[in-house]
């Protein structure tokens, strides 16, 4: 489903303020989110994930012999792209998944997850 520029600018408003929001409780990300994640992004994580405790794309969960379930929903977070030729930064945003919406790829896992492990 494909969103509009309104849509993405209202849910990166959202996660902003919800981390200003965090920040004002004086709450802090635990450090197994900050060695991997900026401040910013691992307070995002907090926000949508109040349990986090281990993030990860799903490419790299794959690499790590874990498989992501089938309707996980992940935790958004930006990632800076660069800047634009006014000199702004550009962001897009990708999504992670705490080690709960996981499942180690086993022999008894689906062909194609453990294919797509090994590979």
């Amino acid at each position: 489903m494909a969103r509009s520029k309104e849509d993405k600018a209202a849910f990166i408003a959202n996660l902003r303020a919800g981390v200003e929001a965090l920040k004002d409780e004086g709450i802090t990300p635990p450090d197994n989110l900050l060695s991997s994640f900026s401040p910013s992004n691992a307070l995002m994580i907090l926000f949508q994930k109040p349990n986090a405790t281990q993030c990860a794309g799903f490419h790299a969960w794959r690499e790590a012999g874990r498989a992501v379930r089938k309707g996980a929903k992940g935790a958004a977070i930006l990632v800076p792209l660069g800047v634009d030729e006014e000199s702004k930064p550009k962001f897009s945003w990708r999504y992670v998944f705490d080690i709960t919406d996981t499942e180690e790829l086993t022999e008894d896992s689906p062909k194609l997850a453990r294919k797509l492990a090994i590979a």
